[in-house]
């Protein structure tokens, strides 16, 4: 049996406006080539196909920015525990990870030019296991993510001493 989950921390909600921003730029990624492809069933005369891939662009478009980032934004969130770090994410599949303390090897605050210019920072958490990231929290305020990586760094650091 599982253990009830502690008290996760959220994130800001400037984190709902990056995740917004990037869900904008799939839908223009994923959406110009169904306009495309609608541009040419309308130069093709095939009117009720280029009308039903405009509505699939929008359908799509409309998952992406609206319902797709406000679901993640509620479903990501962490907690730092005694002996591990907690993180909860994901909008189809909802995952709990836990990343033993002493397990932390190193982890490191990335900023991308959006979240840059929000003021925000995503904390990458990694293990010994060497396949990269093991944890990942994005959409924290530049400072949280400070306090975060400041607070693992240090428990590791105590564990080892």
């Amino acid at each position: 049996m599982s253990e009830a989950l502690p008290p996760i921390e959220r994130l800001t909600p400037g984190a709902l406006t990056l995740f917004r921003l990037e869900g904008l730029i799939r839908a223009g990624l994923y959406g110009l080539p169904v306009a495309g492809l609608a541009l040419a069933m309308l130069v093709a005369e095939h009117l009720l196909w280029a009308l039903l891939a405009l509505c699939l662009a929008v359908v799509l478009a409309l998952l992406l920015c609206l319902w797709y980032p406000s679901r993640a934004w509620r479903s990501w969130g962490y907690a730092v525990r005694e002996h591990d770090l907690l993180i909860t994410g994901g909008v189809l599949i909802h995952q709990v990870v836990s990343i033993p303390a002493g397990r932390i090897q190193h982890v490191d605050i990335q900023q991308g030019p959006i979240e840059r210019a929000l003021g925000l920072a995503r904390v990458r958490v990694y293990t010994a296991s060497g396949g990269g990231a093991d944890g990942v929290i994005p959409g924290l305020a530049l400072e949280t993510a400070d306090a975060l990586r400041e607070r693992l760094v240090r428990r590791e650091a105590e564990d080892v001493v």
